[in-house]
């Protein structure tokens, strides 16, 4: 429901590979590209990541951190394009080694993993609508997932072990840090969505408002609150009854997580409106603060500390790596 559909891409793009890999344009390609998306802001041992392949990841940065609500400020995003422009070249690096060390990606991973991305989509033409809004295309998805399956195998063979952490290590990190695994409060609520018109003005308001308090004299004389939302709501969360799970406050909107933190399990707020429109919460459960046992996040700990540990071990490797790079900016001497 947050999502664009544009960032949608991006965002499972990245997921499934790990990291998002520039394309194997050379150099001399990138000179005769006449799309100003094709001209090469670095050039790192003869292959080009261009203006495009960053300018498409900076858009994604920058959609996440409008959803957190952060202002984008010019100097912020002039940091940020920086940032994506290093962590693009380290991808390029850690691409070239996979190639040299003779990594073979086959047509048949590519598929799966394309077709987890087009399932995203309710259908073919959204997917292509959201594509063309990005100015990509599935020939240029499909490239950028074999490069990032490719640098996943890589790093999974030289760097794999480092993810071998044992219950000792893992029990030492969890007695260290006993800040880490505090549970904050949490609560579980369903709830009911119903959007106004936003053409409507107050009186599409006034209707989605009586439409709630008359699902809500429903719920109060009986009716289960699940069946009421499955009928009602305009929210996702309607195929699961309008479950949204436990959450702690600051995952919600504000008005949202006040109305739900105020009730006691089995209670029905009033009709609460936030900028996704007009709800009717009902509390579920509620979860007090508490620290969690160390058999409860054991076997999480143990995969976060093994990815820290692949990050690290691939970062000190990086850094050897463009110690011996030739890595060519716009304005260097030849």
């Amino acid at each position: 429901m947050l999502f664009s559909k544009t960032t949608k891409i991006m965002t499972i793009v990245t997921a499934l590979c790990f990291c998002l890999l520039p394309g194997s344009a050379s150099a001399e390609e990138a000179a005769i590209e006449t799309s100003s998306a094709g001209e090469a802001v670095v050039v790192v041992n003869d292959e080009a990541v261009t203006k495009g392949q960053v300018d498409r990841e900076l858009s994604g940065h920058q959609q996440k951190m409008m959803r957190s609500g952060q202002a984008l400020t010019p100097e912020l995003v002039a940091g940020l394009r920086e940032q994506v422009i290093e962590n693009l070249i380290d991808r390029t690096l850690l691409h070239q080694q996979s190639v040299k060390e003779g990594i073979v990606v086959s047509d048949e991973e590519v598929d799966e993993q394309f077709g987890e991305i087009q399932r995203q989509f309710p259908s073919e033409d959204a997917f292509n609508s959201a594509l063309e809004q990005m100015n990509m295309t599935k020939e240029l998805i499909r490239e950028e997932l074999r490069g990032g399956i490719a640098v996943h195998k890589f790093v999974n063979e030289n760097f794999g072990k480092s993810a071998e952490i044992s219950e000792k290590e893992a029990q030492t990190f969890y007695d260290s840090h006993p800040e880490a695994f505090v549970s904050p409060e949490q609560v579980r609520a369903r709830h009911i969505l119903i959007r106004a018109d936003p053409e409507g003005g107050d009186e599409a308001g006034d209707e989605a408002v009586k439409a709630l308090q008359e699902i809500r004299k429903e719920a109060e004389a009986g009716k289960d609150f699940g069946e009421l939302a499955g009928e009602h709501s305009q929210c996702p969360s309607k195929e699961q009854g309008g479950d949204l799970g436990y959450f702690p406050r600051g995952k919600m909107a504000k008005p949202f997580e006040d109305a739900a933190f105020a009730l006691e399990p089995g209670e029905l707020s009033e009709v609460v409106q936030t900028q996704f429109g007009h709800h009717l919460i009902k509390l579920e459960d509620r979860k007090a603060e508490g620290t969690l046992p160390f058999e409860d996040v054991q076997e999480k700990l143990r995969v976060y500390l093994g990815r820290e540990a692949i990050k690290e071990a691939v970062q000190s490797y990086v850094k050897q790596l463009r110690q011996d790079a030739v890595i060519q900016r716009p304005g260097d001497e030849e």
